[in-house]
């Protein structure tokens, strides 16, 4: 299987995104929260789909975390894929009220029959825990080198084919008891301690959005109000003797008008008492000049009027400037609250790694409760073998055979003696966890290449050891997404092309 192109239409941070994929090493760069665990999650996705959660938990879920933040009815991506040379292409729309699943075989442009079914064929019947265990790496985690033991070996216990040594059932059983016990009450006190960060910063985040909404009414209000209604409204705000300043100029002008009015009314009256034509027109010059005076007296006197209406003008403007300084402030306050939210719905999704162990735990119990002691007797099984032959391969001939004591431990065979995984080097003991991975995902496959989809999974790596797997990568004839923010896989993988 090759997978062609991702198009995560609405996904995450991400909006009608395409990403072209080629045969062989396909390498995704990109610096941290740049979105390629995104990407890494929307191929698992697209596989098995995106189930929301219930109750509590339903707003810690990968479906929670990945829901877009801008549109929250549109969630959904496509994903092709090339398959004994037929091409297909997986559709989904993860919103819960539209949630679908379409396969279309674009050689027959029609429905290849149920979605998830057809999946499920593509992928080789391998279940969403195989194919998590094995070809989908996610981001690597700092473990002790204790819990990378247990992983390992409840790992190998799903596994039902032949281990190479006899394990005593009874104490395999109480190991696996006590192992899950520990994981449980671990993950219950991380789980409860991220709840309580979550919840007070969602609660956080809800009052400042409650916060922004009103300061964006108190904003289109302010926009809308007449500027002579801010003195009327908020008097409080000015200052008392300047108030009855300008009333004092306003009566004295309305007086002032008012005497030149009465003042020319009795100089025509008086005109048209007197019959003296010299003394009527004398008066009648008098009166008109008092009207004539009205203008440039309202004029005058008026300025503070108008001085007052640049002061409500810029009252105004004083208030919106202080209504969208607290708005910036608050959507800022509120990034950074979502960007926190983020980060703690991405350390709570880490705690899966603890749920995953548990589940292996589990499945390790009833799986050897059902099996006899005798289920590891037979040697030499095609899970070690091929474990095996890509340990030596990654770690140049150094280790060359992985297998098990009776007390279920790791032990790696170096070229003079057997040793225990806690013997070796961290980065050995990931090299073991990823040959192991590897081969797993092989067996799991029935025989299809299906591809290696990588996070971050050579962190601990030097250059030494991650040449070798690249080369075994490289060489391994499949197709391998590999997300990194680091440049030397990139370079280092251009030196082996140009070495071969």
């Amino acid at each position: 299987m090759e997978i062609k192109e991702l198009y995560l239409e609405h996904y995450g941070k991400f909006r009608d995104h395409r990403i072209a994929l080629q045969p062989g090493v396909n390498i995704i760069y990109g610096r941290n929260e740049t979105g390629k665990t995104t990407i890494h999650s929307f191929i698992r996705a697209m596989f098995f789909g995106l189930e929301r959660g219930r109750g509590r938990q339903a707003r810690l879920d990968e479906y929670s975390l990945r829901q877009p933040r801008d549109n929250l009815s549109s969630f959904a991506g496509s994903m092709t894929l090339l398959e004994d040379g037929e091409t297909y292409q997986i559709s989904r729309n993860f919103s819960r009220e539209q949630q679908s699943c379409t396969v279309v075989c674009q050689s027959q442009t029609a429905e290849a029959g149920d979605g998830q079914e057809v999946i499920r064929r593509l992928l080789g019947e391998m279940s969403e825990a195989a194919f998590c265990n094995t070809l989908f790496v996610r981001q690597a985690r700092m473990e002790t080198d204790e819990a990378l033991m247990e992983e390992l070996r409840g790992f190998m216990v799903n596994y039902d084919q032949s281990l190479d040594l006899q394990t005593d059932v009874s104490k395999a059983l109480q190991s696996l008891q006590k192992k899950k016990k520990q994981f449980a009450q671990k993950k219950k006190a991380e789980e409860q301690l991220l709840e309580e960060k979550i919840g007070r910063r969602q609660a956080e985040a809800d009052y400042v959005r409650r916060e922004i909404d009103s300061l964006k009414e108190k904003e289109e209000e302010l926009l809308k109000r007449p500027p002579e209604q801010f003195r009327r409204e908020e008097p409080e705000a000015r200052d008392r003797e300047n108030a009855e300043e300008e009333d004092k100029g306003r009566n004295y002008r309305v007086m002032t008008e008012a005497l030149l009015v009465a003042a020319a009314l009795l100089a025509f009256a008086m005109a048209w008492l007197f019959r003296v034509p010299q003394l009527r027109i004398f008066l009648c010059t008098f009166a008109f000049l008092f009207l004539a005076l009205l203008f440039p007296v309202h004029r005058l006197l008026s300025g503070d009027d108008e001085e007052e209406q640049e002061d409500w003008l810029e009252e105004k403007e004083r208030q919106l400037e202080t209504v969208r300084e607290q708005l910036e402030s608050q959507e800022d306050k509120y990034r950074q609250l979502q960007s926190d939210l983020e980060l703690l719905y991405q350390n709570h999704m880490k705690l899966e790694g603890s749920a995953l162990e548990i589940e292996a735990l589990n499945l390790a119990i009833s799986r050897i409760t059902g099996l006899s002691s005798s289920i590891f007797q037979e040697s030499g099984g095609d899970l070690a073998r091929k474990t095996s032959e890509i340990l030596t391969l990654i770690t140049g001939g150094r280790y060359t055979r992985v297998s098990l004591n009776d007390s279920m431990e790791i032990q790696v065979q170096s070229k003079d003696r057997m040793l225990k995984l806690y013997e070796l080097s961290f980065g050995t003991m990931q090299q073991v966890y990823f040959a192991l991975r590897a081969a797993a995902g092989e067996l799991f496959a029935k025989g299809k290449k299906l591809p290696l989809i990588l996070d971050e999974p050579f962190a601990m790596y030097d250059d030494v050891r991650l040449a070798a797997a690249l080369k075994w990568l490289y060489r391994s004839g499949r197709q391998v997404i590999l997300f990194t923010c680091q440049d030397r896989e990139r370079r280092i993988l251009e030196e082996i092309k140009a070495g071969d």
